[in-house]
């Protein structure tokens, strides 16, 4: 079964060396716990071995999201490689329109339509194998009857598994809450999902991620501390835990 590096040191071993191939994942999260950049690394990971890369981002701007990856990762060239087209980065916002409770359905279908139609194109003029699209929180904000979100994701993800790309997807957890999207209903339409978190489980080491699901692979289910450095976002082993300790004592 062929499978891609996630580009996050460390975490490839713990799903059978990467994501298998073709497949949707959610990288799950509430604010600041480092999604935008955990999928970056994935892009930025299949741009270096040759395999074309999209960005599509629903709430911010192209340069934004340029700009705070590279001030990131400074080791990094992903600014040279969005440059060279090996990276495409584009902003698919939803139009500010005034629509009635009736209408949300029919608008939903159509922000769908736009983004997936921009996805299609380039994904086949451009050949691209990867592709991230952050967030679906914005579609998520809209889908108050279960019925309309379950059949509008599942759209999504059945179109974008179309595609014949390897994708990540990411969605905010609200503050307080325990369900693993903003929708809780997105995580079981996907192939696996990674929730990111942001706790004091040591001085040095307050990120973790957990693999809650993967499928078709053998995973991790620990929690598993990472963090982030100029050189990119690297899992932390158990045996440096521990020497960390050993030292601080």
């Amino acid at each position: 079964m062929e499978r891609l590096s996630t580009g996050v040191l460390g975490l490839d071993e713990l799903i059978e060396g990467g994501i298998v191939k073709n497949s949707v994942v959610l990288v799950t999260g509430k604010t600041g716990t480092g999604k935008t950049l955990f999928c970056s690394s994935f892009l930025y990971e299949g741009a270096k071995n040759g395999e074309k890369g999209l960005y599509i981002t629903t709430e911010e701007t192209e340069e934004d999201i340029v700009k705070d990856i590279q001030s990131t990762f400074k080791s990094w060239e992903f600014e040279r490689y969005v440059n060279e087209g090996a990276i495409k980065i584009i902003s698919v916002k939803p139009t500010l329109l005034e629509y009635e409770e009736a209408e949300i359905g029919r608008f939903l279908k159509l922000y769908i339509y736009s983004l997936l139609e921009r996805a299609k194109e380039i994904t086949c003029y451009e050949n691209v194998s990867r592709l991230v699209i952050d967030s679906v929180s914005m579609i998520e904000m809209f889908l108050r009857d279960p019925y309309i979100a379950r059949v509008g994701l599942a759209i999504l993800i059945d179109e974008i598994k179309k595609l014949n790309v390897t994708a990540m997807l990411t969605s905010t957890i609200e503050e307080g809450t325990e369900k693993l999207s903003g929708s809780g209903i997105i995580e079981y339409l996907v192939d696996g999902v990674i929730k990111l978190d942001f706790v004091p489980v040591t001085e040095e080491f307050q990120r973790t991620l957990v693999i809650r699901k993967m499928r078709r692979t053998n995973h991790s289910t620990l929690i598993h501390p990472f963090k982030i450095t100029p050189y990119g976002i690297e899992v932390i082993k158990p045996e440096e835990i521990d020497k960390e300790f050993e030292m601080k004592v």
